[in-house]
């Protein structure tokens, strides 16, 4: 862990009640177990728009996003990277197609490139996607 990031838990712990850095970490550990845990999406395929923000001008991260658009290539239906006005930032959106299990795997490297990456992402089930589209 950074100096930085640890700087930061300690702040935010100040700033928002809790009692130091370590209860701030194991709630935020409690927050991604239950992002994790079965879903109705479990053997599902899922179509997932993964959208990955960090800074300007990282080669290292960019680097990084390069492995995993390779290491994920048969799951990545479109990728597209943008620079933010003024060299605020860089997006990398994603959108995946694959098993609902290969999409959190996907999204757990792509939060894992570098602690500075923020991710967020939305999941739809294939088959319910078809069945809307069936309906029109």
């Amino acid at each position: 862990m950074t100096e930085r990031l640890r700087d930061d838990l300690d702040t935010f712990a100040e700033e928002h009640g809790y009692s130091g850095r370590s209860e701030v970490i194991r709630e935020a550990c409690q927050s991604l177990l239950e992002e994790y845990q079965e879903t109705d999406y479990e053997d599902r395929r899922v179509l997932a728009t993964v959208t990955a923000v960090f800074g300007y001008d990282e080669p290292e991260i960019e680097r990084r996003m390069m492995d995993i658009r390779h290491k994920f290539e048969t799951s990545i239906r479109s990728n597209s990277h943008n620079c933010l006005d003024g060299n605020a930032g860089c997006v990398e959106t994603f959108v995946i197609e694959a098993a609902y299990d290969n999409v959190l795997r996907f999204i757990g490297t792509v939060r894992g490139a570098d602690e500075s990456v923020l991710v967020e992402y939305t999941v739809v089930p294939v088959d319910v996607m078809n069945a809307k589209i069936s309906e029109q």
